[in-house]
């Protein structure tokens, strides 16, 4: 089950970042120089199912973008006896 939430975090971070990107009006390029990267790398971070990315860069790029993320730790929902 962690694998399967880690994944779903990279792909909810991945979402935002390409939404971000697409309303930037600025290049794959101008971003990948910014995060100091590759265009190709940069397509990589904005991949949805690339799951080996890098969180660090992924986070950098939605700093870049105007994003801040917050990072939520709650209890889960306990599974009830039966």
């Amino acid at each position: 089950m962690h694998g399967y939430m880690a994944e779903v975090t990279l792909y909810r971070l991945t979402e935002e970042a390409q939404s971000r990107f697409k309303a930037s009006q600025l290049s794959a390029r101008e971003v990948a120089r910014l995060l100091g990267t590759s265009p190709t790398q940069l397509y990589r971070l904005l991949d949805l199912t690339n799951y080996a990315k890098s969180l660090r860069q992924l986070l950098a790029l939605l700093y870049l973008l105007g994003a801040e993320v917050e990072v939520e730790v709650k209890d889960r929902p306990r599974k009830r006896a039966s």
